[in-house]
C-alpha cells in the first residue's frame, strides 16, 4: 500500500479520457471496466499495492459491447455488468458476467427483462442484484425511473418493484441488509440531498425517507449530483463537490437557480429529440461555477443522523478528483491468524496536476488517507465469555502464575488463560524460559497499568472507568506486545473521551512511542487549534525532547501568529471552522481567549503594524507574512507559531513516520477550466464528477 496522505502517480496503462466507468474493487485490486468520451469496453486493472494499471487482454469469451453510465457489482469471484449507455447513445439493459478465475466474459440467459437505463445504481446482497433508478427513454422522451429492479443471481430471473422515489445519478450503499440511497437527481433534473433506506429483508423494498435535503443540506451543497459514497464505522462517507457560498442563503439561492435553469433545459431538450439531458446539465453547472467550489468529503453518523464536514479538503487543492472508495487493511498478528483490527484507508484517484486538461487524465494520480485520522476506528466485539473469565483474575486459590507490577504488588492468573489470550505469553511458555519454570513474570509497569493490560487480557475489553493516564501507558504496553486491537481500543477512548488541552501533549507523545500515526494526526490537529491556552500552560516545553522535536517538525518556518487590536489590547483571533486549511472539528471549540497567547521572552518579538492591525479572524500565514519574519519569532525558535493555511501544514502520515508537504499552492479553491469532449452522437460531457 502507498504512503497515507501523499498524492503518487500511477504507472503502467493510465485510463485517458474516460467518463463513467464502473469500478470494483476485489481484494488489492481495483477493476475498472468501459467508460465514455472514447466509449470504450477496456477492461483495466490497478494494483493498489504498487499503484500499476494493466489492460487485460487475454480474456476468454465475448466482452458486453461499448458503454459508460453503466454498473459493475461484485458477487462472489464475479463482476456483475449491467445496463450504461452504449456508443450509438442508446441505453442498454443486458446482463454480463466476468468470471474473475477464469478470466472469462459470459452472458447469462435472463428470465424477464427490465427497462434499459443508465446511470442507475446497483448492489448485490444475498444472492440478489438491486438496481435503483436510472435514467430511461421512450420513443417521445427521457425520464427517470421509479422502480427497484430486483436480479435472482441464481435463477436469473428479474422482479420489479415501483413505489420507489425517482432518482438517477445517484449512491447505493450497503449496511448490513440495509441500502442507503443518497442524493442524485429527481424526475425534475433537481440535484438532491435527501436520504433513503431499503430494508432489503423485506419485500416488496420500499424506500422509507431517513433525512429529506433540508434536514441533510447543514451547508453541503452538491455543485454536481455525481458523488461517491462508502459505509466506515456505522458512518456514511460522502465525497464530492460542493459549493462554498459565503452565506447559506446564498447556497440556497444558487443552488435553486441551478436548479431552475437545469429542469426547463432538460424537458425542453427531451421534448426536442429524447436526449439524455447533459446539455442540461452543462446549463445548471454554469449557473452553478457563479460560486466557489470545493472537492469536500462529508460524514453522516447513521446513530444520530448528523452530518460532519471532515476538514481534509487541502489534499484535493489542486487539479481534479474523480473517483473515491474505502480499502480495508487488516493488521494480522500471522498471516493465518485472523485479523485483530481492520484498518480503512481513505482511496482516491485523480489529477493533481491544476494546469493539466481535467478530460485527459482522470485517475493518473492516487491519494490515501488515514480513516483513523478521521476518528474512524473500526474495532471487533468483544468476545461474549468475557465477563466469565474476568471473575477469576487475581483469585489466589485457582491460580497457577504470578505477575509482578514495577512497585511489587503481585496479580495471580492463569496460564491457561494467557497462552489463549497473550501471544507473547505463549511464546515464553513454550520456549521454557526461566520465567515460565518459575511461574512467575515481572512487568515494568505500575499496579494500575498491569491490572488494566489483564483485565483486558480476561475480558477483551478496557474498564470503561480508566482514567486518561492509564488508558496511555495501556496504549504503549499494547504496541509492545502486538496487540492491535487492545492498541486501536486505546487510541478510541483517547480520541473521543480524553482529547483537552491538558492531555492533548501526553497523548501526542504516547500516541508517537506507540507509532499510532492516526492517534498523532488527531492529537497533533488539536493542539494547533488550541494553541493558545497550550501555550499558556506551558505544556510544550513539559514534551520530551523527541516528542518535542517531533511537533516542530510540522511547523512550517515562515509560521506566524497573527494577532488583532480589540479595544486597545492585542488578542489572538478565534479560529474559524470555514477555513480550509483546518482540518476536522470532532471535537467542540475551546472558549475564546481574552488575552493574547505570547510568550514573553527575549528572543520574542512583535508583529509588524500591519499585523497589529489587521483585522482577519483567522490564524493565517501569507507569502507577504513570510517575508517580514525576521521581525517574527517562528515556533521552531520561540515556541510561538501557528498553522499555516496552505497544505504546507497538512499533516502526513506513513510507515517511517509523519512527513510535511511544502509545494502547497494556497489555501483558495483553484478554478481550472475543464475542454468539453463531444461524442459522436453530440452528447457532451466535462470531467468526471460532471451532472
Amino acid at each position: 500500500m502507498i504512503e497515507t496522505g501523499q498524492p503518487i502517480q500511477t504507472s503502467g496503462n493510465n485510463l485517458v479520457g474516460l467518463w463513467r466507468p464502473s469500478f470494483v474493487k476485489v481484494d488489492h485490486r481495483l477493476y475498472v471496466y468501459g467508460g465514455g468520451g472514447n466509449v470504450t469496453n477496456d477492461l483495466h486493472v490497478l494494483n493498489l499495492c504498487d499503484m500499476h494499471w494493466e489492460t487485460i487482454h487475454t480474456i476468454k469469451g465475448y466482452a458486453p459491447c461499448k458503454r459508460y453510465g453503466h454498473t459493475a457489482t461484485l458477487w462472489k469471484h464475479y463482476i456483475i455488468i449491467f445496463g450504461g449507455c452504449n456508443e450509438h447513445q442508446l441505453f442498454c439493459n443486458d446482463v454480463h458476467i466476468f468470471d474473475l478465475e477464469k478470466l472469462c466474459w459470459f452472458r447469462p440467459e435472463v428470465n424477464g427483462a427490465v427497462l434499459a437505463r443508465y446511470l442507475h445504481s446497483a448492489a448485490v446482497y444475498q444472492d440478489k442484484l438491486f438496481v435503483y433508478g436510472g435514467f430511461a427513454r421512450s420513443p417521445d422522451c427521457t425520464y427517470v425511473l421509479n422502480e427497484i429492479s430486483v436480479l435472482d443471481l441464481n435463477t436469473f430471473t428479474w422482479s420489479v418493484y415501483e413505489r420507489a422515489p425517482p432518482r438517477y445519478n445517484h449512491s447505493a450503499t450497503l449496511v448490513g441488509h440495509k441500502m442507503y440511497i443518497y442524493g442524485g437527481k429527481d424526475e425534475h433534473g433537481n440535484t438532491v440531498s435527501d436520504l433513503f433506506v431499503v430494508n432489503l429483508n423485506a419485500p416488496p423494498y420500499i424506500p422509507h425517507s431517513v433525512l429529506s435535503g433540508s434536514q441533510s443540506s447543514n451547508g453541503m451543497v452538491l455543485l454536481k449530483s455525481q458523488h461517491f459514497c462508502e459505509a466506515v464505522c456505522g458512518k456514511l462517507l460522502v465525497f464530492g463537490k460542493y459549493l462554498l457560498p459565503s452565506s447559506p442563503s446564498q447556497a440556497n439561492a444558487l443552488t435553486n437557480q441551478a436548479q431552475q435553469q437545469q429542469g426547463q433545459a432538460q424537458q425542453s431538450q427531451s421534448q426536442r429529440n429524447g436526449s439524455t439531458g447533459s446539455n442540461g446539465t452543462s446549463v445548471a453547472a454554469n449557473a452553478a461555477s457563479t460560486a466557489d467550489s470545493a472537492y469536500g468529503l462529508w460524514m453522516l453518523d447513521l446513530d444520530t443522523l448528523e452530518w460532519e464536514r471532515q476538514e481534509c479538503d487541502d489534499h484535493f487543492l489542486a487539479g481534479g478528483w474523480n473517483f473515491f472508495t474505502v480499502i480495508e487493511e487488516h493488521v494480522r498478528m500471522n498471516d493465518e491468524d485472523p485479523p485483530q483490527v481492520t484498518v480503512n484507508n481513505l482511496f482516491f484517484l485523480g489529477n493533481t496536476d491544476p494546469m493539466r486538461p481535467q478530460g485527459y487524465d482522470h485517475f493518473r494520480d492516487a491519494l490515501i488517507i488515514n480513516g483513523e485520522s478521521l476518528g474512524l476506528y473500526d474495532i471487533p466485539p468483544p468476545r461474549q465469555t468475557g465477563y466469565e473469565f474476568r471473575q477469576l483474575l487475581n483469585n489466589p486459590e485457582l491460580s497457577d502464575f504470578v505477575i509482578v507490577a514495577a512497585d511489587g504488588q503481585e496479580l495471580h492468573v492463569h496460564q491457561v488463560i494467557l497462552i489463549t489470550r497473550w501471544p507473547h505469553f505463549n511464546n515464553l511458555y513454550r520456549s521454557g524460559m526461566m520465567e515460565a519454570q518459575e511461574r512467575r513474570m515481572e512487568i515494568a509497569e505500575p499496579y494500575p497499568v498491569v491490572l488494566a493490560f489483564l483485565k483486558y487480557l480476561y475480558s477483551d475489553e478496557l474498564d470503561e472507568m480508566e482514567s486518561w493516564q492509564v488508558v496511555c501507558d495501556v496504549l504503549v504496553l499494547s504496541n509492545m506486545y502486538l496487540l492491535h486491537r487492545l492498541k486501536k481500543i486505546c487510541c478510541q477512548r483517547l480520541y473521543e473521551r480524553h482529547f483537552h488541552v491538558e492531555t492533548c501533549t501526553t497523548i501526542f507523545e504516547k500516541a508517537i512511542l506507540a507509532d499510532e500515526g492516526g492517534l498523532k494526526l488527531l492529537a497533533l490537529d488539536f493542539m494547533f487549534k488550541h494553541y493558545g491556552a497550550i501555550l499558556k500552560a506551558d505544556l510544550l516545553h513539559q514534551l520530551s525532547p523527541f516528542a518535542r522535536h517531533e511537533f516542530l517538525s510540522y511547523v512550517p518556518d515562515e509560521a506566524v501568529l497573527q494577532v488583532s487590536r480589540v479595544h486597545g489590547q492585542l488578542r489572538a483571533p478565534t479560529a474559524n471552522a470555514h477555513q480550509p486549511y483546518l482540518k476536522h472539528h470532532a471535537y467542540p471549540p475551546m472558549a475564546a481567549s481574552t488575552t493574547p497567547p505570547l510568550v514573553s521572552s527575549s528572543s520574542t518579538s512583535t508583529t509588524t503594524s500591519a499585523a497589529s492591525n489587521a483585522s482577519t479572524t483567522s490564524l493565517v500565514s501569507t507569502q507577504s507574512a513570510s517575508s517580514s519574519t525576521s521581525s517574527v519569532s517562528t515556533l521552531s525558535s520561540s515556541m510561538v507559531g501557528l498553522q499555516h493555511p496552505s497544505t504546507a501544514s497538512q499533516f502526513y502520515s506513513s510507515a517511517s513516520g509523519l512527513t510535511s508537504s511544502a509545494n502547497a499552492t494556497g489555501p483558495h479553491t483553484h478554478n481550472v477550466m475543464r475542454p468539453v469532449l463531444t461524442t459522436s452522437a453530440g452528447v457532451q460531457t466535462s470531467d468526471l464528477i460532471s451532472i
